[in-house]
């Protein structure tokens, strides 16, 4: 670890600036956060999280948030894709400064790191009286494409290439991406990995295409070609920009967070669609719409075979009062060889079994009566069925890649079981 201390600043809702809100430090045992009293003291102060859960009471008392961070502080820290760049980032500094420290970060190390564009309305600093956002790079995304490249594959990168990679510290997930902006508007670009055994860039544009066609509530998405590979574009709805040209951030909290769960008891299947929906009815702004959104993602989630959609891969904004769902975002098919999948979070009185008599066991959690989940399941699977392939092509994908997934992930027949 390097640094033991990061001051926490949050652009409040219609706020263009950001004000301190506390700090967080490691003390030897565990990690500490603390409100700070001029934050207390404001009457627009609003808590990190949903009462009940790690930062969701405004008090002075410290949260005690064990060997990792969690909540709120976990959610505007780096996942793996931009972790991995932030260790080498630091292991460089080390070497080229020759010190005896270790040069494996700490979670402090990695939340200060993560870089200002950070998803949603959070950011760090090291002094709690001036805010210094960390420069925003600007680099043509086929040197980001270039860089991430070749650090999948260990090779060390030039200045440039260097510069290009640091757009991605921040973002969530394990697959290549970085963050850009352009015309006024933010995005996020996502880059195909070694690892892929189909177009995934393709498959994600096509389900997210499809999602929206079916009705459901989803990210703006493109699709570029740069240097002849595929990049898909995802438009970033935390931010908001005015007429004026001042930006306003959008706080958002996962459901890992709102479930109050770690990433053990995520990869575990200890998430759950009917527990989420649960939080919704008691918080959301507007349940009836968004408990029926919750339930159509289930649903699209199974008909398309998205195995991917952990608790990560669900949000909802927060103002310090109500949750509204964000847009629907990385979904996207997942190869499987089995006749047979589960989800990643549980569904209903089958657990995490990704068939349609399991998703519709449980809707009345959702604020759906069985008629009306049944009619919701039968529209999307019409959908689905009428158009997914026309939906992918469109994105890019190869006709082999396509017939993969009509044998293997896209309306199995497990589903109708």
């Amino acid at each position: 670890m390097i640094s033991d201390k990061a001051y926490i600043w949050v652009f409040l809702p219609g706020l263009t600036e950001p004000v301190v809100c506390g700090v967080v430090a490691w003390d030897g045992v565990e990690y500490v956060f603390r409100y700070g009293k001029s934050y207390l003291a404001r009457p627009d102060a609003m808590p990190l999280s949903i009462p009940g859960r790690p930062l969701g009471e405004l008090t002075g008392d410290p949260y005690t948030l064990e060997n990792e961070l969690s909540g709120a502080l976990r959610d505007a820290a780096p996942d793996a894709w931009g972790r991995r760049i932030i260790q080498r980032e630091i292991a460089k500094t080390i070497a080229q400064a020759n010190s005896p420290r270790e040069s494996e970060p700490g979670e402090i190390d990695y939340l200060l790191g993560a870089g200002s564009d950070r998803i949603g309305a959070l950011d760090t600093s090291e002094s709690p009286h001036v805010y210094s956002p960390l420069p925003r790079h600007t680099s043509p995304l086929e040197d980001a494409l270039k860089a991430a490249e070749k650090m999948e594959r260990g090779e060390e990168l030039d200045e440039k290439l260097d510069a290009a990679l640091n757009h991605g510290t921040s973002i969530g997930g394990a697959r290549p991406k970085v963050l850009f902006q352009q015309d006024g508007d933010f995005w996020v670009a996502k880059f195909s990995s070694s690892s892929d055994t189909l177009n995934m860039i393709a498959a994600e544009a096509g389900a997210m295409k499809l999602a929206a066609r079916a009705g459901l509530n989803v990210a703006d998405v493109d699709m570029l070609k740069v240097a002849g590979k595929d990049i898909l574009l995802v438009r970033r709805f935390d931010r908001q920009t005015a007429t004026n040209g001042t930006v306003t951030r959008r706080h958002m909290l996962s459901a890992m967070t709102l479930l109050d769960l770690d990433e053990y008891a995520v990869r575990a299947g200890h998430a759950s669609y009917l527990e989420l929906a649960d939080l919704l009815r008691k918080y959301a702004r507007n349940f009836e719409r968004d408990g029926r959104e919750l339930f159509q993602r289930m649903v699209f989630n199974i008909l398309i075979g998205n195995t991917d959609d952990h608790a990560r891969n669900h949000a909802c904004f927060w103002d310090g009062h109500v949750l509204d769902l964000t847009p629907a975002y990385d979904v996207c098919p997942q190869p499987r060889l089995g006749y047979s999948a589960d989800l990643a979070m549980v569904v209903g009185d089958q657990g995490r079994a990704a068939n349609l008599k399991n998703a519709l066991s449980q809707a009345e959690r959702f604020g759906l009566g069985d008629n009306e989940a049944a009619e919701c399941t039968n529209a999307l699977r019409r959908t689905v069925e009428a158009s997914w392939k026309a939906e992918f092509s469109m994105a890019g994908m190869d006709a082999g890649d396509i017939e993969y997934l009509a044998r293997a992930t896209l309306l199995s027949p497990s589903i109708f079981d």
